[in-house]
């Protein structure tokens, strides 16, 4: 296909002037795609890369695209590149999986191919591999903030590192995380009430937020003048986010201005507290936090683990988390609310138990966990279960992009370890909320995920009154299953190694005692526990902050 001199001159100047969408018509309007020449096929695939009005299909046929102009000629570094971010972008690797280890192979010092490994072993869980690649990509280059991040989040997923180990890569982060700007100077106090900020980048539909609304609504304004500070993009706004917004005296958006603007704008609203509820996690800003924004910063809620970074004074935790001789493995000064470190308010119309079990039918496991907690050893520890006699594991599945191919790699994982495939079962994503709680009905008994346990699918179970049983874990991120079990006074199901965590596994299901009236008594006793005890959570975190 060639174009005439004017078609050209109009697809030039559409692509000056980021006109997206009238470059793909138009190229659709030329005919079959798979016909295209490479020079307009590049066009056309960086427009749906760049579309902001794109959807996952878009990026996985941008991907083809850029997997075609690579075919055509392997030195086309660009198009391999392209081929790398749209896959990240489709959280799809079909097209790049193909080429990326060969490419490996042939320059393993290659960043961009590096990030794209990483990225692509998260997103299938292989975590181990994944923190291998971003291991070597920080030896190439360690001032790449976002991969430091990434790195340090991707620790937490398997047992590779002990936590000594964790406390020394974020010792040789914080260098890089320096802003050019004013050391804090403290305002002089003049409010009698505490003001006290919160910053997120999840201020939506999102665990963080199921967790902190309620004790938003219950802190005491008498005492506390609180402020959202929000990185979350706008078109992710939802109804959650109006309800926040809502019960906030104020709320700040830093999502479209630079770190240092941010350090700048929050350090005005002269804060008593800032408390960081991001940690490492997607779109963090602990470069923010490092610089300081207010005289006490403290960590809690959506990162259970050090930063390890200078001035991050505080992180919240509960007796069961940290124990006392671990307290150097933390940058940051621990301080403990008296039970456990979160509360979900009590769930309004839950729904009914209905687990009406027959002798012979199959003993059912499940987790709902997200499937990057789903490490190697948690799969090989599932597997013998698994292995002995008639039992199934329910999953459901943690994506709503590529659903799919996600599946069929953990399935695969299973295989390997000699399990069939009609012993796994996952459900798909449910389109509300109580349906999703519905499916804790077709449970016997929940099973934890280890190093990374579950937290809230954990509190989300027990209101089900399915028990969930998890493993002690080494430090406070892998030790929230213990938290949570040991105030539910369900010390029994807190196994010490895999071995015992096999064998509570086999034994609850030999004994096959949770049925609907267990499940009944556990929901009650759930239900009235400091899991979901919100009033008392909040109160006894208004004193904590009022202590600092």
């Amino acid at each position: 296909m060639i174009l005439s001199t004017d078609q050209k001159i109009k697809l030039k100047q559409l692509f000056e002037n980021k006109k997206f969408s009238e470059i793909e018509y138009f190229v659709e309007s030329l005919g079959d795609i798979k016909k295209l020449p490479s020079n307009i096929l590049n066009i056309y695939a960086t427009s749906k890369a760049l579309n902001q009005n794109s959807k996952i299909d878009d990026y996985k046929l941008s991907a083809y695209c850029f997997e075609k102009i690579y075919l055509e000629n392997n030195t086309n570094r660009e198009a391999f590149y392209n081929l790398i971010i749209v896959s990240v972008k489709a959280t799809n690797f079909d097209y790049l999986e193909k080429h990326i280890t060969k490419e490996y192979n042939l320059n393993n010092k290659d960043p961009k191919i590096l990030e794209g490994l990483a990225k692509m072993h998260f997103f299938y869980n292989n975590m181990e591999k994944a923190s291998f690649f971003y291991e070597k990509l920080l030896e190439i280059n360690p001032n790449f903030n976002n991969i430091w991040s990434s790195f340090l989040a991707s620790l937490n997923y398997h047992n590779k590192y002990d936590q000594k180990k964790y406390l020394e890569f974020c010792n040789k982060f914080d260098q890089f995380l320096k802003l050019e700007i004013d050391e804090f100077k403290p305002s002089i106090k003049k409010n009698k009430k505490k003001k006290v900020g919160f910053f997120s980048s999840d201020f939506k539909y999102h665990s963080v937020s199921l967790f902190l609304d309620d004790v938003i609504k219950k802190l005491n304004r008498e005492e506390f003048e609180l402020f959202a500070i929000s990185n979350l993009e706008k078109t992710n706004h939802d109804e959650m986010t109006i309800d926040l917004k809502n019960n906030f005296d104020e709320w700040y958006d830093v999502n479209n201005i630079s770190d240092i603007e941010s350090v700048k704008l929050i350090r005005s609203l002269n804060l008593d507290i800032l408390i960081d509820l991001s940690g490492y996690t997607y779109k963090n800003r602990v470069s923010v936090m490092r610089a300081r924004c207010a005289p006490k910063q403290v960590l809690w809620l959506g990162y259970n683990n050090s930063l390890g970074v200078k001035n991050i004074d505080y992180i919240i935790a509960d007796p069961n988390l940290v124990k006392k001789e671990e307290y150097n493995f933390y940058k940051e000064k621990i301080i403990f609310m008296p039970k456990i470190w979160n509360a979900l308010p009590k769930p309004i119309n839950l729904p009914e138990i209905n687990l009406k079990q027959k002798k012979d039918d199959c003993f059912v496991y499940g987790s709902f966990n997200n499937f990057q907690k789903i490490s190697s050893e948690t799969i090989n520890t599932w597997s013998k279960i698994l292995k002995d006699g008639n039992a199934k594991l329910i999953l459901k599945s943690s994506s709503s992009f590529d659903e799919k191919n996600l599946n069929k790699s953990l399935i695969n994982k299973f295989k390997k370890e000699n399990i069939e495939e009609d012993k796994i079962e996952i459900l798909s994503r449910k389109r509300t909320y109580s349906e999703h709680l519905e499916s804790y009905n077709k449970i016997n008994l929940s099973l934890d995920t280890f190093p990374y346990p579950g937290v809230t699918t954990s509190f989300e179970s027990v209101s089900m009154g399915t028990p969930v049983l998890t493993m002690k874990g080494f430090n406070f991120n892998s030790r929230c299953g213990e938290s949570i079990n040991k105030n539910l006074n369900l010390e029994n199901l807190i196994a010490n190694n895999e071995k015992d965590y096999i064998d509570k596994a086999l034994s609850i299901k030999k004994e096959n005692k949770i049925d609907q009236k267990y499940k009944q008594n556990l929901r009650s006793e759930a239900l009235e526990s400091c899991l979901f005890d919100t009033e008392t959570f909040a109160k006894d975190f208004g004193s904590l902050l009022k202590s600092l």
